[in-house]
Protein backbone atom coordinates (compact mmCIF):
# COMPACT_ATOMS: atom_id res chain seq x y z
CA UNK A 1 0.00 0.00 0.00
CA UNK A 2 2.86 2.38 0.45
CA UNK A 3 3.91 2.29 -3.19
CA UNK A 4 0.76 4.09 -4.46
CA UNK A 5 1.14 6.83 -1.81
CA UNK A 6 4.75 7.47 -2.84
CA UNK A 7 3.71 7.70 -6.49
CA UNK A 8 0.96 10.15 -5.57
CA UNK A 9 3.41 12.48 -3.84
CA UNK A 10 5.74 12.34 -6.82
CA UNK A 11 2.94 13.37 -9.24
CA UNK A 12 2.02 16.34 -7.06
CA UNK A 13 5.52 17.79 -7.33
CA UNK A 14 5.66 17.44 -11.11
CA UNK A 15 2.32 19.17 -11.48
CA UNK A 16 3.64 22.04 -9.36
CA UNK A 17 6.72 22.42 -11.60
CA UNK A 18 4.56 22.28 -14.74
CA UNK A 19 2.19 24.87 -13.28
CA UNK A 20 5.03 27.24 -12.40
CA UNK A 21 6.48 26.82 -15.91
CA UNK A 22 3.11 27.56 -17.46
CA UNK A 23 2.69 30.68 -15.29
CA UNK A 24 6.14 31.94 -16.32
CA UNK A 25 5.31 31.41 -20.00
CA UNK A 26 2.01 33.28 -19.56
CA UNK A 27 3.75 36.21 -17.86
CA UNK A 28 6.33 36.40 -20.65
CA UNK A 29 3.55 36.30 -23.27
CA UNK A 30 1.74 39.15 -21.50
CA UNK A 31 5.01 41.11 -21.44
CA UNK A 32 5.48 40.66 -25.20
CA UNK A 33 1.90 41.77 -25.86
CA UNK A 34 2.34 44.85 -23.65
CA UNK A 35 5.59 45.80 -25.41
CA UNK A 36 4.21 45.33 -28.92
CA UNK A 37 1.13 47.35 -28.00
CA UNK A 38 3.17 50.19 -26.51
CA UNK A 39 5.39 50.37 -29.63
CA UNK A 40 2.29 50.34 -31.86
CA UNK A 41 0.65 53.17 -29.88
CA UNK A 42 3.86 55.24 -29.84
CA UNK A 43 4.28 54.76 -33.61
CA UNK A 44 0.66 55.71 -34.26
CA UNK A 45 0.96 58.83 -32.08
CA UNK A 46 4.16 59.85 -33.85
CA UNK A 47 2.54 59.35 -37.26
CA UNK A 48 -0.48 61.44 -36.24
CA UNK A 49 1.80 64.26 -35.04
CA UNK A 50 3.84 64.20 -38.26
CA UNK A 51 0.67 64.08 -40.41
CA UNK A 52 -0.77 67.13 -38.67
CA UNK A 53 2.54 68.99 -38.99
CA UNK A 54 2.70 68.27 -42.73
CA UNK A 55 -0.87 69.50 -43.18
CA UNK A 56 -0.12 72.64 -41.18
CA UNK A 57 2.95 73.25 -43.34
CA UNK A 58 0.97 72.79 -46.56
CA UNK A 59 -1.42 75.51 -45.42
CA UNK A 60 1.35 78.09 -44.99
CA UNK A 61 0.52 79.98 -48.17
CA UNK A 62 1.44 83.52 -49.16
CA UNK A 63 -1.60 85.25 -47.61
CA UNK A 64 -1.22 88.70 -49.25
CA UNK A 65 -1.13 87.08 -52.70
CA UNK A 66 -4.06 84.87 -51.78
CA UNK A 67 -6.14 87.86 -50.69
CA UNK A 68 -5.28 89.80 -53.86
CA UNK A 69 -5.61 87.01 -56.45
CA UNK A 70 -7.72 84.37 -54.74
CA UNK A 71 -7.00 80.67 -54.85
CA UNK A 72 -5.11 79.71 -57.96
CA UNK A 73 -1.80 78.86 -59.54
CA UNK A 74 -0.09 82.04 -58.30
CA UNK A 75 -0.31 80.96 -54.68
CA UNK A 76 2.91 79.37 -53.44
CA UNK A 77 4.21 78.06 -50.17
CA UNK A 78 6.70 80.20 -48.31
CA UNK A 79 9.58 78.10 -46.98
CA UNK A 80 10.03 80.12 -43.77
CA UNK A 81 6.30 79.99 -43.03
CA UNK A 82 6.17 76.25 -43.74
CA UNK A 83 8.99 75.55 -41.29
CA UNK A 84 7.49 77.84 -38.66
CA UNK A 85 4.07 76.20 -38.96
CA UNK A 86 5.55 72.70 -38.77
CA UNK A 87 7.57 73.59 -35.66
CA UNK A 88 4.55 75.25 -34.03
CA UNK A 89 2.41 72.19 -34.71
CA UNK A 90 4.98 69.80 -33.25
CA UNK A 91 5.47 71.97 -30.17
CA UNK A 92 2.33 70.39 -28.69
CA UNK A 93 4.10 67.01 -28.63
CA UNK A 94 7.41 67.63 -26.84
CA UNK A 95 8.63 64.02 -27.13
CA UNK A 96 8.69 64.34 -30.94
CA UNK A 97 11.94 65.65 -32.46
CA UNK A 98 11.70 67.27 -35.89
CA UNK A 99 14.30 65.75 -38.19
CA UNK A 100 13.61 67.35 -41.58
CA UNK A 101 11.19 69.62 -43.39
CA UNK A 102 11.41 69.40 -47.16
CA UNK A 103 9.52 71.74 -49.49
CA UNK A 104 9.23 71.01 -53.22
CA UNK A 105 7.04 73.70 -54.82
CA UNK A 106 3.64 72.47 -53.56
CA UNK A 107 4.62 69.41 -51.50
CA UNK A 108 5.67 69.52 -47.85
CA UNK A 109 7.43 66.43 -46.45
CA UNK A 110 8.01 66.24 -42.70
CA UNK A 111 10.22 63.67 -40.98
CA UNK A 112 10.37 63.31 -37.21
CA UNK A 113 11.46 60.82 -34.58
CA UNK A 114 10.71 59.92 -31.02
CA UNK A 115 12.31 57.67 -28.44
CA UNK A 116 10.32 55.20 -26.40
CA UNK A 117 11.20 52.51 -23.92
CA UNK A 118 9.10 49.32 -24.02
CA UNK A 119 7.76 48.87 -20.50
CA UNK A 120 8.36 45.13 -20.08
CA UNK A 121 11.32 44.09 -22.22
CA UNK A 122 13.54 46.94 -21.07
CA UNK A 123 14.29 45.34 -17.71
CA UNK A 124 14.16 41.79 -19.06
CA UNK A 125 16.46 42.05 -22.07
CA UNK A 126 18.26 45.33 -21.41
CA UNK A 127 17.48 46.61 -24.91
CA UNK A 128 16.76 50.08 -23.61
CA UNK A 129 15.11 52.84 -25.59
CA UNK A 130 13.91 52.38 -29.16
CA UNK A 131 13.89 55.17 -31.76
CA UNK A 132 10.84 55.41 -33.99
CA UNK A 133 10.80 57.51 -37.17
CA UNK A 134 7.83 58.68 -39.23
CA UNK A 135 7.43 60.68 -42.42
CA UNK A 136 4.37 62.38 -43.89
CA UNK A 137 3.68 64.59 -46.84
CA UNK A 138 0.97 67.04 -47.76
CA UNK A 139 0.33 68.85 -51.00
CA UNK A 140 -1.06 72.31 -51.69
CA UNK A 141 -3.84 71.82 -54.25
CA UNK A 142 -6.56 74.02 -55.68
CA UNK A 143 -9.76 73.10 -57.38
CA UNK A 144 -10.57 75.16 -60.44
CA UNK A 145 -13.67 77.14 -59.94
Amino acid sequence: MRAPAAAKRHDGGSIMVASIGFIVICILAVGVVVDVTSVFIARRSLQAAVDSAALAGAQAIDLPTYYQQGAGEGIVLEAAQVRARVRAQLRSTPQVVLTRVQLDSEVVVVTARTTMRPPMSGWLTGLGAQTLTAQAGAQLMYRPG
